[in-house]
């Protein structure tokens, strides 16, 4: 029998007495917009574990995606052992033990396939437009980690016990055309014929007005929004898997965005 990623903490949580947290949203909201991580990697000499801050994506599935110079002690650390873990917490508050926290372990593997680099690229690019200097790098590469455990909590007596990896991905099974078109879709959400639609969905869904929206990224289950200072994630009712669903999506999205 496989050991687990992470091992059960031994002691049984009161789930009885924990105060109402919806763990699943939680947990897929932080994913797809958390902009920044502590990554831990495993130094090859001492054992002991290495953190440092990373800016943060996410690949269409929900997998975290971060840049690295080879040069860099992470890059040495992974190339010898690929296992890895991710915090994040939920950004602004002053209190961050009050907020979504979550702890994803899984295994790191740099991308080096042309095609996938460019997906990963744009949708990293399109969070972190300011990191476009660091891409002239000549021994910068993208980073993916396939998550095989986690944890999460959200805050005082807001726990979720041992979550699945599983409920918090996004299953891309038939939306092949869909993700093959997603520049082009988010390209024309963001020109004069998306109509500011970025916007809007943003203050419907509770961003702050004055600041600049766009949209960032799309899969079957949502699409992500990015301004300045904070970025958004508007869940699909349902699953969408071809451009004319995602269009059909939007168009309903939009009858009931404020102007």
């Amino acid at each position: 029998m496989d050991m687990p990623v992470i091992t059960p903490r031994g002691a049984e949580l009161r789930m009885d007495a924990a105060l109402p947290f919806d763990v699943g949203d939680a947990g897929r909201r932080l994913l797809r917009t958390a902009r920044v991580a502590t990554l831990s990697t495993l130094d090859p000499g001492s054992g002991y574990p290495y953190g440092a801050v990373t800016n943060l994506a996410t690949d269409h599935d929900a997998s975290p995606v971060f840049i690295m110079a080879g040069l860099a002690l992470h890059a040495r650390n992974l190339h010898n052992d690929p296992r890895a873990s991710l915090t994040l917490a939920e950004p602004g508050l002053a209190d961050a033990l009050a907020g979504v926290r979550m702890t994803v372990v899984g295994h790191v593997e740099k991308i080096d396939d042309a095609s996938r680099v460019a997906a990963l690229q744009r949708r990293y690019l399109a969070r972190h437009p300011k990191t476009r200097l660091y891409m002239s790098l000549p021994d910068i590469g993208f980073y993916r980690m396939s998550m095989l455990d986690l944890r999460i909590s959200g805050g005082p007596r807001r726990n979720a016990g041992e979550p699945q990896v599983a409920h918090y991905t996004t299953d891309l099974a038939g939306a092949e055309a869909l993700i093959a078109a997603e520049a082009r879709l988010i390209d024309q959400l963001n020109g004069p014929e998306g109509a500011d639609l970025p916007r809007r969905l943003a203050l419907r869904h509770g961003g702050p007005a004055g600041t600049r929206w766009t949209a960032t990224g799309l899969d079957p289950e949502g699409l992500d929004l990015s301004s300045p200072g904070t970025d958004l994630r508007i869940t699909f009712a349902r699953r969408v898997t071809t451009p004319e669903a995602f269009r059909a999506t939007i168009e309903a999205l939009a009858d009931t965005a404020p102007g």
